[in-house]
């Protein structure tokens, strides 16, 4: 395999790791590269990462359905005989009877499982919010232990932006505070709870704080005060904003990572 010669040790291993992913590399490769993650505790979290988060956005990637005209044309097809036309246009009334039948059954069951599971998440949701911030948080520490914190590198919001865009049905708003002494680095992809959500990144000298954006459509933006807690040696401070719930993690000062917090909020209602 042919290099520049400007290239860091570090720079072709992630090259070896992402041709490993795709199954490009031939033999003597793939055994260079698992040595290399053997030896290199970081390089077998970032393949860890990738590796969930491509199998993460396969499973929700929708995929395209046959029409049902497609459908009947692919069926005549295999019998060699014209679909009947009639028995088509006019279907009996006793058909139309037992679907809505259905209808109404599945509305019915839908409703009761609704109402169950709100008994269930309002036990349970003390347990799955700490379990969903010990989450973010071990994404944190897992990002900071890589070759990089981020999957984009850009302090341009218009670049970080549109990156979440091709990746992600929603995406977050992207706020600049470079002036504030908060300027933006790039932007991530992780996986929370089994589902793939965006994380911007930003830096206060050398400290990474992570923003994790947590969609929820529809919501509306509030002015509720931030949740502040700690975990792992890690501040957290978590809050609902417009179509997503976002929390965000630091081994910042907590006072600083409250002033972020706030600069964050206020510059996202203005815009």
């Amino acid at each position: 395999m042919n290099k520049p010669s400007a290239w860091s040790s570090r720079e072709e291993s992630l090259l070896l790791l992402n041709a490993y992913l795709d199954n490009e590399l031939d033999a003597a490769s793939v055994l260079e590269i698992e040595r290399r993650m053997a030896a290199d505790p970081a390089l077998k979290l970032e393949h860890d990462r990738l590796v969930q988060l491509r199998g993460v956005l396969a499973s929700q990637l929708k995929t395209q359905k046959a029409s049902n005209d497609l459908r009947q044309r692919i069926e005549a097809m295999a019998e060699d005989t014209p679909p009947p036309v009639v028995e088509r246009l006019a279907a009996p009334a006793h058909t139309h009877i037992r679907s809505y039948a259905w209808r109404e059954m599945a509305a019915a069951a839908a409703l009761a499982a609704i109402i169950a599971a709100g008994g269930t998440y309002a036990f349970l949701r003390p347990n799955s919010q700490s379990n969903e911030i010990a989450a973010i948080v071990a994404d944190h520490q897992r990002a900071l232990l890589a070759a990089t914190p981020f999957d984009v590198a850009s302090s341009d919001r218009h670049t970080v932006k549109p990156w979440f865009d091709s990746k992600l049905a929603l995406s977050p708003q992207v706020i600049d505070l470079s002036s504030a002494g908060f300027p933006l680095a790039g932007g991530r992809v992780e996986v929370i709870d089994g589902k793939p959500v965006p994380v911007l990144v930003y830096q206060r000298r050398a400290h990474i704080i992570s923003v994790v954006a947590i969609p929820r459509a529809g919501q509306k933006d509030t002015t509720e005060p931030s949740l502040a807690t700690t975990n792992d040696g890690y501040f957290v401070i978590q809050w609902h904003g417009r179509d997503f719930d976002y929390t965000v993690v630091s081994d910042l000062a907590e006072n600083e990572l409250d002033e972020f917090v706030n600069l964050w909020r206020h510059a996202a209602r203005v815009n």
